[in-house]
């Protein structure tokens, strides 16, 4: 079923941006339902946000994915924000190139670039996230998967209320991306607030005494800095086989890559290669308790629901809302004339919802073969980590599936949704064991 509709709208009125819809009710499926299937390319123009084309069916945001010569990430639009944060992201980076002198023509990250050089900066790292590479990793990853999930299941078993995210599902794909970086193991706790405090601009989970939002942030962003500045320096004095020893050592058309750009690139890989995994996983989880017999299937037989599984559940859940893209050149889509320079909006999750490609979109199924979904995206910006996050959701279906906790979880409150219009996620999920079973 879709989402209940709390009143009336059209094309005209709806909404798909605004954040406190989003905390208050989670994705805007019925808006995507209309659009998608009403008006599949529509100029989204509303007073606190920038306008923009909004994308909705799956072959389309596949073709715009796919399609970088028309339609680039290199227009300084990459991810939609209402003005107010637009505003506040301009300053803050203004602030940080005058801070550490750096080139304003550098894009925040390599994920601004078009092909040729996106497709040069991907490749520095590319073959550390093949399927070969995760399968190398892949008994690690299942042993700190059944080992958290042991331990979880010990503290819910003692009448413990967790936190699903926090408690369980940042955990693996955490210590997998700092092992793969060479991060030390004593780090991981400041990296889980570094990066929360990137996505999540409302909590104060993270605030010293006396600190308000402001000062907390700004702290959390200038230890984050310090952090990866120590990073650099102690890789190029002490190589290691490593992600960031790589990267430091890395040229780019025959020179090495400047301080701006190794910022930009590891803290990609820092935040990327834990936030969307942990938000799929928790999300996921959450899934299965509405759908217990989907449980049931996947208890039976992880050997042979496990992968499916984890396709369902990216597809269902799909931890990014959405990319922006601009347009190079005027294009006709649906009867619409997207101009040079118009921004358009891919809303992935429409995508994922699309009957044109999903029979039962709404329906939850592990067993869904093929599942093309656009969980990771689609072209020369796929996700680069797709294959990592796979390996790494896998191994924690798989735990989770060998032990009982899947059918002694429950909620213990309502789960709290982060204020990000680009990562869909739960900051806070409390759940607790049952007093049965």
């Amino acid at each position: 079923m879709t989402a209940t509709e709390i009143q009336p709208f059209t094309l005209d009125n709806l909404d798909i941006h605004s954040m406190e819809k989003y905390v208050e009710h989670g994705y805007p499926w019925a808006e995507w339902d209309l659009l998608r299937e009403e008006a599949p390319c529509y100029w989204y123009d509303r007073p606190d946000i920038a306008p923009f084309w909004t994308i909705t069916r799956h072959a389309d945001v596949k073709a715009v994915g796919g399609d970088p010569k028309t339609f680039s990430n290199a227009g300084g639009r990459l991810r939609l924000k209402d003005l107010d944060l637009d505003a506040r992201y301009a300053q803050a980076r203004a602030k940080k190139l005058e801070m550490y002198d750096w080139d304003e023509n550098t894009p925040e990250d390599f994920i601004f670039l078009d092909a040729p050089e996106h497709t040069e900066m991907r490749m520095l790292t590319a073959r550390h996230f093949t399927p070969a590479r995760c399968r190398m990793m892949a008994d690690e990853m299942a042993a700190n998967a059944e080992r958290f999930t042991a331990e979880f299941s010990e503290r819910l078993g003692n009448g413990e209320v967790l936190d699903l995210v926090h408690d369980y599902s940042v955990a693996l794909p955490l210590i997998t991306i700092a092992s793969m970086m060479g991060l030390d193991r004593d780090d991981w706790s400041n990296i889980h607030e570094w990066t929360d405090a990137m996505f999540d601009l409302e909590s104060m989970r993270h605030a010293r005494p006396g600190e308000d939002r402001r000062t907390m942030r700004k702290r959390l962003h200038a230890e984050y800095h310090d952090y990866v500045a120590e990073l650099i320096e102690r890789k190029r004095a002490e190589p290691g086989d490593d992600l960031s020893t790589l990267l430091v050592q890395a040229e780019v058309e025959g020179r090495p890559l400047t301080d701006q750009e190794l910022h930009g690139y590891l803290k990609v890989l820092i935040a990327a290669g834990n936030e969307t995994t942990r938000n799929a996983l928790s999300r996921g989880i959450l899934t299965f308790l509405d759908n217990p017999d989907q449980i049931d299937r996947l208890v039976d037989d992880p050997d042979r629901f496990v992968e499916p599984a984890v396709d369902e559940v990216v597809r269902w859940t799909t931890p990014v809302i959405q990319f922006a893209r601009t347009a190079t050149a005027d294009v006709e889509l649906h009867g619409q004339t997207i101009k040079a320079g118009d921004h358009v909006g891919l809303w992935y999750g429409a995508a994922n919802r699309d009957p044109r490609v999903f029979d039962r979109p709404y329906e939850f199924d592990i067993s869904r073969e093929p599942n093309e979904h656009l969980g990771f995206g689609h072209g020369g910006h796929f996700c680069l980590g797709a294959n990592l996050a796979k390996w790494e959701l896998r191994a924690a279906f798989r735990a989770l599936a060998h032990s009982d906790v899947l059918q002694r979880l429950e909620p213990a409150g309502e789960p709290v949704w982060l204020t990000d219009l680009h990562v869909g996620a739960y900051k806070e999920a409390p759940v607790r064991f049952t007093n049965h079973g």
